[in-house]
């Protein structure tokens, strides 16, 4: 019809003016007015004038059959990263979350989320925390609340105001140089605005050295941080964007400058209280999950609050907690659906950071496991996701003669895989490790690992990188091979010990006469191959890795790896399964990887001079009545003696040697001459779970440890 009624007219012009709104004046539930620009029904409107805003229209909310998307999809982190098919006026951003112009402001915009009244889960949320929908839990009924109050609430605090006052109140950090407190009236931004060149600790310049000293030394072992930031123009989005993984750089970076200490103090301070913020709940992203992760691969000495002279594994115990909140930071805002390539995140570029991230977080849980021998805390992506090079955009060479990152990071990545799988059949409770180790089904087990290991070296063994790259990978290759068989020479001192009660020297004596003639037991293959992955690695070490180039600043594990190696060694030596000549050759490689550790160390407090200290003190000679306090005390050289054996006291000997292999802090313990507090004592401990030593008057260096926690994943010798 022609015709309308003027019923019908007034109808479809109210619907018109209705549906006809800017984005901010549908938040106010306020008038807009379109008509007022010279331009009827089309954007500025008079109030966005008025207020200098960015007018964007609305569309309609009518109509048709609004479909929940899941989630999890939906989730975006704190600070996303602009993609280039996002439309802030298309109609399918506007319809579920309006979303707010940001007008200019003088303040550092990098200590405010994107939204203040409300964390950033409910900011990107809104929709599925509408009033109209059925929470699912207490968290949904929260964000639920919070959206309808921050809706109603048309007077917040000025984000121009609140970014001055939470400036101004870090003019108190103790890390000002000298007592000078920077002008926090005047206007920064960017680097500027970043506490350590605000508050005057740093300037413009030293950070910049420090980024381009880890990007040249550190970075190519674990490359998590964004290629783009490597370039000076870039520094001040880095400052501004990201001040967790910046400052874990500034850190990293600065925890060898002997003649610069304080630099390292004031950047591990800020360090620590960004951890602390961590901790506590502050909104982070996927940068703070790649600083923690990093943080766990080096474990700046900053960040721990006393340094002992002699290593004992507090590096173990600080990468475990790092690690542990990576996880769990990467868990709250969504990081594992990227390891499901059908459930894409934002644009291409953040996908791919999230889930190199995640898979880092995959790596470093599997590893700490495995050091310090205690359950996994996720599955991570797991094998069914098969996540190979091309996942990696971000790590692939950019022109001809780069390193391809993403071949060496899928070779790790299955590598690691195999390091789970060890640990969770072999080691998955003291229990289930006893049993295997009596009835001998362990066998097929480890044939199985050391022929998959062997598939992995075809495979990955000739992978074309540069020598400390591929160092990393044979090391890691040997301390697996390691890991694996030391299970079965285990498992032959459980077996020989099960006989007849005796006293402790007939224990030690069975024991002695039982691995002088290792060629004859039934596990012979699998001890000799474990002694030859622990001298394998040590080699590797000495021979193949420049220690001032090269491993100076390689990840921590791999310090440790070479400390687990030398005391597996020591363990080996002492049930008499070396002869005298292969004793002295293994005592002088030993003496060589401490050489190696302390040319790498930066001074006497650096990670390799404390454990090469660890190592002497073991290794060296002792009188057969020597004070312990003097062992301490005394020259910490090796003393190389023609005939090592012939010497009573070096020996040291018992069935258990007090430690684990793999506690460091009991053989700190052990070779102090201190009481044990925290390690196993070995087979103690799996003649206790066996029952096999009931009513036994044992001397007292067979007593049991004070400290029975989680032995699980724990070698017991």
């Amino acid at each position: 019809m022609d015709d309308e009624s003027p019923t019908e007219t007034s109808r479809r012009d109210i619907a018109k003016r209705v549906s006809r709104a800017c984005l901010h004046c549908r938040q106010r539930k306020s008038r807009c007015d379109l008509d007022s620009n010279g331009n009827p029904g089309k954007p500025p409107c008079q109030r966005c004038v008025r207020e200098n805003r960015e007018c964007i229209l609305g569309g309609s909310n009518r109509g048709g059959r609004r479909i929940r998307k899941n989630k999890i999809k939906n989730f975006t982190p704190a600070n996303p990263s602009p993609s280039k098919d996002s439309d802030a006026s298309s109609p399918a951003n506007s319809d579920n979350r309006p979303a707010q112009s940001q007008p200019s402001y003088p303040g550092p915009v990098v200590f405010l989320p994107p939204n203040p009244p409300a964390p950033a889960s409910v900011a990107v949320e809104e929709d599925d925390a509408s009033i109209n929908s059925v929470p699912r839990n207490p968290s949904d009924a929260w964000q639920c609340l919070t959206g309808i109050a921050t809706q109603g609430a048309g007077t917040a605090e000025p984000r121009q105001d609140r970014v001055r006052s939470e400036s101004t109140s870090f003019s108190t950090y103790n890390g000002l140089r000298a007592g000078v407190v920077s002008d926090f009236t005047t206007p920064n931004t960017g680097i500027r605005a970043y506490r350590l060149v605000q508050s005057r600790s740093l300037d413009p310049e030293t950070v910049w050295q420090l980024i381009s000293r880890y990007a040249e030394n550190f970075h190519p072992y674990l490359p998590l941080v964004p290629r783009k930031y490597f370039v000076r123009s870039a520094l001040d989005d880095f400052a501004g964007n990201e001040k967790h993984l910046l400052t874990a750089v500034l850190t990293i970076a600065s925890k060898d400058l002997v003649d610069q200490p304080e630099i390292h103090e004031y950047c591990s301070k800020y360090m620590h209280e960004l951890i602390s913020g961590i901790a506590a709940g502050a909104e982070c992203d996927v940068e703070a999950v790649e600083a923690l992760l990093l943080l766990a691969e080096w474990e700046p000495q900053g960040l721990r609050p006393r340094i002992e002279r002699v290593g004992r594994g507090e590096e173990d115990r600080a990468a475990w907690m790092h690690v542990g909140l990576a996880l769990r930071s990467g868990y709250f805002i969504g990081m594992d659906r990227t390891s499901f390539r059908g459930d894409p995140y934002g644009d291409q570029e953040s996908e791919a950071r999230r889930r190199l991230a995640w898979a880092s977080c995959y790596v470093s849980d599997r590893l700490i496991s495995v050091r310090i021998g205690r359950a996994f805390w996720s599955r991570g992506p797991g094998p069914m996701t098969g996540l190979v090079s091309q996942d990696f955009p971000s790590l692939q060479p950019v022109k001809e003669g780069d390193e391809d990152y993403s071949k060496i990071w899928q070779a790790m990545l299955d590598l690691t895989q195999l390091y789970g799988n060890v640990h969770e059949v072999l080691y998955s409770g003291m229990r289930a490790s006893n049993q295997m180790m009596l009835m001998g089904d362990y066998v097929k087990y480890v044939d199985d690992f050391r022929l998959a290991i062997l598939r992995w070296k075809s495979l990955w063994g000739s992978l074309d990188c540069s020598p400390p790259m591929r160092a990393t990978l044979q090391l890691s290759y040997e301390y697996l091979r390691l890991y694996t068989t030391a299970f079965a020479f285990q498992a032959a001192i459980s077996q020989s010990l099960v006989q007849p009660k005796t006293d402790g020297q007939g224990q030690r004596e069975k024991l002695r006469s039982t691995f002088k003639n290792v060629a004859s037991m039934q596990d012979s293959r699998f001890i000799y191959e474990s002694v030859d992955a622990a001298k394998s690695y040590l080699t590797i070490l000495v021979d193949s890795v420049d220690p001032e180039k090269h491993l100076h600043f390689m990840p921590l594990r791999f310090y440790l790896y070479g400390i687990y190696s030398a005391v597996f060694l020591y363990k080996a030596r002492s049930f008499g399964m070396m002869v005298p000549s292969e004793e002295a050759k293994v005592q002088g490689l030993v003496a060589r990887t401490t050489e190696v550790l302390k040319q790498a160390s930066a001074g006497t407090d650096d990670v390799g001079s404390r454990y090469a200290r660890l190592l002497e003190l073991l290794w060296k000679p002792k009188a057969a009545n020597s004070n312990p306090s003097e062992a301490q005390n005394s020259d910490f050289s090796l003393q190389a003696l023609p005939n090592p054996v012939a010497d009573p006291g070096y020996m040291q000997f018992s069935p258990a040697n007090d430690f684990s292999w793999l506690d460091l802090e009991a053989v700190g313990d052990y070779v102090s001459g201190d009481q044990i507090s925290g390690g196993l004592l070995g087979l103690d401990a799996f003649q206790n779970a066996s029952d096999m030593y009931q009513g036994q008057d044992r001397s007292q260096a067979w007593q049991p440890s004070a400290w029975m926690g989680d032995m699980s994943s724990n070698l017991l010798f």
